[in-house]
């Protein structure tokens, strides 16, 4: 089974023209390879994984396969290719969550490669890069939904009249209670989304390595990184995610709000932003 680093190992360096078609074969066989890397990731993210497994985008990995045999004719080859281009260019209409999309944009746009056309494979790479990130980002907005009280709308204001009604000392005995109890609940709403976001971490650092191997400019292509902080009780309590835009600037994403930051040698500065990550 090939890994994502497969992937990016299999295609050329930019060599500042087309390629010849067919492209190597390497390319081929590792994008057809990692099918059930795609399928394992979808599962840990808990998506439905019956649009990959059927429809045109299944079509179009059939086509592929039709693609790979050895000897076929180069014509014959060429026509699978814009085939399963095709295929693929309907899956992307046919799509919504942004986890397939990006799997479906990263095919359509070696599709593109396998054919010779770098521009295009590097504008459909790029979409499954920013729409991989984006994906990323849902699964931190929704677990910092469960920050706070327990989003019970019976036991909420339960909770707020036992503790208005409470004297001083029983209501510090049970804050501590319930700050564990939520604290708890938090802790694993927020582990779950980390280890979904690390998964999805590999493969958006594979697709920034694709892009690279495209001929994009490092500066052009934004990194990502994952960091979380655990709270006393050592429950994961926050997790960031961090887009490098130089040696001395990032973009920060905590789920709720996105800030800029900037710093020299002797300072740093912080300013909320509506900047895409």
């Amino acid at each position: 089974m090939a890994k994502w680093d497969d992937l990016v190992l299999a295609i050329p360096p930019h060599a500042g023209g087309r390629l010849e078609v067919p492209a190597p074969a390497a390319l081929l066989e590792t994008l057809l390879g990692l099918h059930d890397v795609q399928l394992t990731l979808l599962r840990g993210l808990r998506r439905e994984l019956r649009p990959l497994q059927e429809g045109p985008f299944h079509a179009g990995r059939t086509h592929l396969e039709a693609a790979r045999v050895a000897h076929a004719p180069r014509d014959e080859q060429l026509e699978r290719l814009k085939a399963a281009r095709g295929c693929f260019t309907e899956a992307m209409g046919m799509e919504r969550d942004k986890a397939r999309l990006s799997f479906i944009a990263l095919h359509l746009g070696l599709c593109w490669l396998l054919l010779g056309a770098e521009r295009d494979a590097r504008e459909w790479t790029q979409l499954a890069h920013r729409t991989a990130v984006e994906a990323m980002k849902d699964i931190l907005v929704d677990a910092s939904k469960h920050q706070g009280l327990t989003r019970n709308r019976y036991l909420d204001p339960a909770i707020t009249f036992f503790m208005f009604f409470t004297s001083a000392a029983t209501l510090g005995a049970g804050y501590l209670f319930w700050d564990r109890v939520l604290s708890k609940r938090t802790g694993t709403v927020m582990r779950r989304a980390l280890v979904q976001m690390q998964s999805l971490a590999d493969y958006v650092d594979a697709l920034g390595e694709i892009r690279l191997r495209l001929g994009e400019l490092p500066h052009d292509v934004a990194r990502y990184e994952l960091t979380h902080g655990v709270d006393e009780q050592q429950f994961v309590a926050r997790i960031t995610i961090r887009k490098l835009i130089n040696d001395r600037e990032a973009i920060y994403f905590n789920g709720r709000e996105t800030r800029k930051v900037t710093w020299n040698d002797q300072e740093r500065s912080e300013v909320i932003t509506r900047e895409l990550l």
